[in-house]
């Protein structure tokens, strides 16, 4: 009788998570949780719509959208170092733009009127916290590959910019589980 409770067979058709039975909906979750914009904000809501558990939902989007972090960090400044070698020039006028727009931004960032947070905090502190605002809002376009853009062509301090973003992540991951499982309860 004990061994019937036990059968994953049962349990499966009993409604539950039987985690070697979907290995699929795990995997797809986690590549999800990969993808640039779509990332693990998204990721979480479709993982707890497949039947996962809150909990496990929000840590497997978590750590696997937090993968590319470092990668994006510390490649995409040698890539564009690169791209300003290649004989092809529309890829170096894309470059120089990208880098010249990105000074501009930051250079509109950082101007102190006095006004607001920037009239408290350092550059480098107001650039952290806008970061992770960036990051913690569950906003297409915003999250953690276009914050790991933003840090690079910034040229911010790689550990407490990491550090920005994770946190901005581990925001992010749980309004959209908080969200899911709301949602999910009133349907």
């Amino acid at each position: 009788m004990l061994n019937n409770l036990i059968n994953p067979a049962l349990l499966a058709a009993a409604g539950t998570f039987v985690w070697q039975e979907h290995t699929r909906e795990i995997i797809t979750a986690a590549l999800l949780s990969m993808v640039p914009t779509f990332e693990g904000r998204y990721a979480v809501a479709v993982a707890v719509r497949m039947g996962m558990p809150a909990v496990f939902s929000y840590l497997l989007a978590l750590i696997c959208s937090s993968l590319p972090v470092p990668f994006i960090l510390w490649l995409l400044r040698p890539v564009l170092d690169w791209f300003y070698t290649l004989p092809i020039g529309p890829v170096r006028k894309f470059a120089a733009w990208l880098e010249k727009h990105a000074e501009k931004k930051r250079a509109s960032m950082n101007q102190r009127n006095g006004k607001g947070i920037r009239g408290r905090l350092s550059a480098e502190t107001a650039e952290l916290f806008a970061l992770y605002v960036f990051v913690a809002l569950p906003l297409p376009g915003t999250g953690v590959w276009t914050g790991s853009a933003i840090a690079a062509l910034f040229r911010m301090p790689r550990g407490k910019a990491t550090a920005a973003i994770l946190l901005g992540n581990v925001t992010a991951c749980l309004i959209m589980t908080l969200m899911a499982v709301g949602s999910k309860a009133i349907i």
